[in-house]
């Protein structure tokens, strides 16, 4: 995520500037005798040119002869020149008689293949049949140590008096020897990406005291069997002499914890820090106490953040955190981090939002948890952050659009929520088309970029999502909005024509959210007369029903819901006695991952369709009633025996299970022991639509409270299924910590 100089583009070429020029007088000179002059700065382009030397000599000698004396080389570019080595062309003079070296401020060298190391530094190379050579440097230019690096002969003896920005990267560079950079005094910036560095000598940034930004990144090197190697150094604070150093982008150069020693040395001014993808596996606690650390970005390093303190000290100062992919399970790390403003934990493990950590967050701007595993919630969260722009909860396990949850984003400016298996409902709708409303009424901006540069893109990334973000579109005249009073601020972000669709789950089928009934269209199709008179006309009638007919019709009417509420107080009963009174703690020992519940109208499809899948494919161990129940126990023994030795439970669900005493029992006492248990491990699996009047209290309270899954009519949306239920069963068996054994 570090940022490129602007100076030159991705392959070393010099980006189209305007010239500079500058007015120059000398106040001591009569105007009679003396005019004006400009003072002209030069770029040099040789990028792709062979044998670049000759040339420029040739661009030098033509300014001696044709310009002012004030003219000066500012940028030069030998990018792609096929340079085995830095060439001595330092000592080219100008009409003044000032080296190369003297005016010099941005410098590349992109892309060249420089040789590793040699004794012999003492040589001349010829450049063409003309025999133009190399120049020598001139006696008492600066002389420095080169530590044996042939690339870098160039620069053994020359002393750069205004050099700011010098750019090395992809010259096949190995080694960074001794005092290699000692006459640079003045470098801001330095960019060593893209190489194959793996050793940097102990005073190899010796002079460099005014350097803020060293790029290291993407320094891949292998050894003889092509097996990466280490980044290795003489000295284990090898930073330590980079006392302005704000920046260091270390990302995709392999480190190991013997490194960390490079970070700790970090003084106040540091700011910025890339080590994502670099292999680290943990960070020391309070390793950057000493700094101002502002950008981090450890992605791609999974279980970096083990040490949950390893970030304190810097809550006051850290802006930016890129944390992608390394195993996050919760967001307490950033607890009391005031001043952050981007967050970026995509692809983890996040299966909850702790309120009291976000009610911390005051100035977040962006929160990104695309790809966790959060479900949908029905109380207060992402609206505690006031400054939170941009909420992005692409791919969880999102499966519900809740009235609560559209009131917790209301003042969110841009939202995802594409990839998410949701259920078909009104509030979807509704939140579409606030979405819409939102995007022909409200202009939302960018984010806040800080003043200061902080060598990051983390804020230009963001706001490149939000430019390049698609209108959406709605068939909806003038009126169709009315119905929506309150719209907050809310736009979607990953709107496409087709990401946004939803499960009409009595139908089996998907459809756009934009083709869902909306809450309060509904309520406007209800006719209201004709239900008034139609309960009047009930009324009437249950008042005249013979007095000695209403019990028997009572009876007959709920009889189904008696027959449920005595078979409910004899599992009750039964429950009561099988009460243990015990949590699930670790090292307990499971011989199933999961207990799967069906009655026998369905075991066609359990052993034909589900079993093969979560046994071969996911190599989940199933526990089925006929296969695994001990002979000689008791059914009720066999149950509760073998759900207290399962992982988790699944009931298949169909109208023929709710016909099943057994398969109720089976039911009641999954809630029972999950709930005795604190466990929150039940998937349900719905092989056909249930009504809500053919479901009992207890299936309806679980379909209401837990995230359920649909087998779908259509053949083609069966591979969707199977991917969510291997997502779900995978995820059950490997949260549980790694001591618990299977038998």
């Amino acid at each position: 995520m570090t940022d490129v100089q602007d100076w030159v583009d991705e392959i070393g070429s010099l980006k189209p500037m305007k010239a500079e020029v500058k007015q120059h007088t000398d106040p001591s000179c009569p105007k009679e005798k003396c005019s004006n002059e400009e003072d002209i700065i030069h770029s040099f382009d040789l990028s792709g040119t062979t044998n670049p030397v000759p040339t420029l000599h040739t661009l030098v000698n033509e300014i001696q002869r044709t310009s002012s004396p004030s003219n000066t080389v500012k940028y030069l570019s030998l990018a792609r020149c096929q340079l085995t080595r830095i060439p001595h062309i330092f000592g080219f003079r100008d009409s003044e008689g000032r080296w190369l070296s003297d005016t010099l401020e941005y410098m590349s060298f992109y892309g060249n293949s420089f040789l590793g190391m040699s004794s012999d530094d003492q040589y001349t190379m010829t450049f063409n049949a003309t025999g133009a050579t190399e120049m020598k440097p001139e006696e008492g230019s600066y002389i420095g140590e080169m530590g044996g690096n042939i690339w870098s002969s160039g620069l053994a003896s020359v002393k750069f008096n205004k050099l700011k920005e010098l750019d090395l990267r992809a010259c096949s560079i190995q080694t960074l020897g001794e005092n290699v950079f000692q006459g640079m005094e003045s470098l801001t910036a330095l960019y060593l990406g893209e190489n194959e560095i793996n050793h940097i000598a102990a005073t190899a940034f010796v002079g460099l005291n005014n350097l803020m930004h060293l790029d290291l990144s993407r320094n891949k090197a292998v050894d003889g069997d092509g097996k990466p190697k280490n980044l290795a150094s003489d000295r284990y604070f090898v930073f330590q002499d980079l006392t302005g150093l704000v920046s260091l982008d270390l990302s995709h150069t392999k480190l190991t914890q013997r490194n960390l020693g490079m970070l700790v040395g970090l003084g106040k001014k540091f700011k910025n820090l890339s080590i994502c993808e670099s292999g680290l596996d943990s960070l020391l606690p309070n390793i950057f106490n000493t700094t101002s650390l502002e950008v981090l970005d450890i992605s791609g390093n999974n279980g970096i953040m083990i040490y949950g303190d390893s970030l304190r000290g810097v809550e006051k100062t850290l802006k930016v955190v890129f944390a992608r992919d390394i195993g996050l399970q919760d967001m307490e790390t950033f607890r009391d981090f005031k001043k952050l403003e981007i967050l970026q934990l995509a692809h983890n493990e996040i299966s909850f939002i702790d309120a009291s950590v976000v009610q911390t967050l005051k100035k977040l701007q962006v929160l990104d948890l695309n790809n966790n595993r959060l479900p949908a919630w029905f109380d207060k969260r992402f609206s505690y952050m006031p400054k939170l722009k941009l909420l992005a909860l692409r791919n969880n396990n999102i499966n519900i659009i809740s009235e609560e949850m559209i009131e917790d984003v209301l003042n969110v400016h841009y939202l995802a929520l594409s990839g998410n298996f949701i259920v078909c409902n009104c509030h979807a709708k509704d939140l579409f088309k606030m979405a819409y409303k939102n995007q022909v009424t409200r202009h939302s901006g960018l984010l806040k970029v800080p003043t200061t540069g902080m060598y990051h893109l983390g804020y230009a990334f963001y706001n490149n999502i939000i430019e390049d973000r698609m209108d959406m579109i709605l068939n909806c005249d003038k009126h169709c909005l009315e119905d929506i009073e309150v719209s907050g601020y809310f736009k979607l972000v990953d709107y496409t024509p087709t990401s946004y669709t939803c499960l009409m789950v009595s139908e089996s089928r998907s459809m756009l959210v934009a083709n869902v009934t909306s809450c309060k269209r509904a309520s406007r199709e209800v006719d209201y007369d004709a239900e008034l008179a139609n309960g009047r006309l009930v009324l009437l009638l249950i008042l005249i029903i013979p007095c000695v007919l209403l019990p028997v019709a009572g009876i007959y009417m709920f009889r189904r819901h008696l027959r449920y509420c005595f078979i409910t107080m004899r599992n009750s009963a039964m429950l009561s006695i099988i009460t243990k009174n015990e949590t699930i703690v670790e090292g307990t020992v499971f011989n199933y991952d999961v207990f799967v519940s069906y009655c026998n109208e369905d075991r066609g499809w359990v052993l034909e369709h589900l079993l093969p899948h979560i046994e071969a494919e996911c190599s989940v161990s199933a526990c089925l009633h006929e296969r695994d129940f001990q002979v000689g126990l008791s059914i009720l023994e066999n149950i509760v025996s073998c759900m207290d030795r399962s992982r988790s439970i699944m009931l298949i669900i169909s109208q023929r299970f709710l016909l099943s005493h057994w398969c109720q029992f089976e039911m009641h006492l999954a809630q029972h022991r999950l709930l005795e248990t604190r466990r929150e491990d039940l998937t349900l699996v719905l092989l056909e639509d249930i009504p809500r009047r053919l479901r009992p209290n207890t299936l309806h309270y679980l379909m209401v409270t837990k995230t359920y899954i649909v087998w779908p009519k259509d053949e083609g949306e069966r591979s969707l299924f199977w991917r969510r239920l291997k997502k779900t069963l995978i995820s059950q068996k490997t949260k549980q910590v790694e001591n618990v054994s299977l038998a």
